[in-house]
């Protein structure tokens, strides 16, 4: 399996963790559930994909970050 093919699953795994994290959250707020369980683990998973997405795109987001601030430093 190549690394792109890995970098799709883990943000379609990252969009549907983010979708059900917000959709418990909602449910916890509207029926005022103090400690739903399900809602705080969807919550960890959706943390440790976010770090691991931009742990194996941190090459692009470096890279993003110089062009960024090279435009700025010229624009001034």
């Amino acid at each position: 399996m190549k690394r792109e093919d890995i970098n799709v699953i883990i943000s379609i795994f990252l969009i549907f963790s983010i979708c059900i994290t917000g959709i418990l959250g909602y449910m916890q707020s509207q029926f005022e559930f103090r400690k739903f369980v399900p809602h705080r683990y969807f919550a960890y998973a959706t943390l440790g994909l976010t770090a691991l997405h931009v742990y194996l795109n941190w090459g692009k987001v470096w890279r993003f970050l110089r062009r960024m601030l090279s435009r700025k430093n010229k624009g001034n």
